[in-house]
């Protein structure tokens, strides 16, 4: 072979090696920058689950923020704000998820919570309604539809969504047993409230909304029992629901 012809092969050949180790190069350290964002994106979501301080909701904005089509990064970010009472942050981040017509059960579930927290209680009966057609068996759905109901001034309706939600209840029902409780004495059943109260307050003792409407409705069953009279009680259900979990 000419000599100058394989001195041209032999540069193309380590040209070609170099352009070669460029793009995997490239391509490593975009696995490394994938690698640590899969790091960052994991304990934001385990602070999240363990702490509800500033600095987890820190970590779920930076997750979001990098992610912002993402509808799990969107979800835990707006679930957090609603924890810490950003509001008006929490509905914009979540609503066009919401809205979405592939829009899940936990996504609708969390909008509803949101609306009820800003006091838009038709609103988040809409969204509850939503979820429990698509999930009939949806008890936080159920929880969440009782409380708008409630405060719609629907107390019926309310009790039946409630008492729904106690059906497949998983977990610690103390707060929708507290709501129900709130429900049954705005209509006059306060015996009845009294008797569900201590029953959630003999699982969660330390709950201080929970000692306080028993005190409430206890002093209200001694009236009625010495009187004989009917009360209306001045107590409402709790309009901020806990998210689960």
């Amino acid at each position: 072979m000419n000599k100058k012809i394989y001195n041209i092969l032999l540069m193309g050949v380590a040209s070609a090696f170099v352009l070669s180790g460029c793009g995997t190069s490239d391509q490593a350290a975009m696995q490394r920058g994938a690698q640590i964002d899969s790091a960052l994106d994991r304990a934001a979501y385990s602070a999240a689950a363990q702490n509800r301080d500033e600095g987890s909701l820190v970590l779920l904005e930076r997750v979001y923020k990098r992610n912002p089509d993402d509808v799990t990064a969107a979800l835990k970010y707006a679930s957090a704000l609603r924890q810490f009472d950003y509001l008006n942050r929490a509905a914009m981040v979540l609503r066009p998820f919401a809205s979405a017509s592939n829009a899940t059960t936990e996504v609708k579930n969390e909008y509803a919570a949101i609306q009820l927290a800003q006091g838009n209680y038709s609103t988040a009966e809409e969204f509850a309604q939503q979820s429990i057609i698509m999930d009939a068996e949806n008890y936080e759905a159920f929880h969440y539809l009782g409380v708008a109901l409630d405060a719609q001034g629907m107390h019926e309706e309310a009790e039946r969504a409630f008492r729904k939600g106690l059906d497949y209840w998983e977990g610690d029902p103390t707060t929708i047993m507290n709501n129900l409780a709130l429900n049954l004495a705005t209509q006059g059943h306060v015996s009845e409230a009294r008797s569900i109260l201590e029953k959630a307050l003999s699982v969660a003792p330390d709950r201080i909304e929970l000692q306080r409407n028993l005190r409430i409705i206890s002093t209200l069953d001694e009236a009625n029992a010495r009187h004989h009279a009917p009360a209306v009680p001045d107590v409402t259900p709790q309009t901020k629901p806990e998210k689960k979990g």
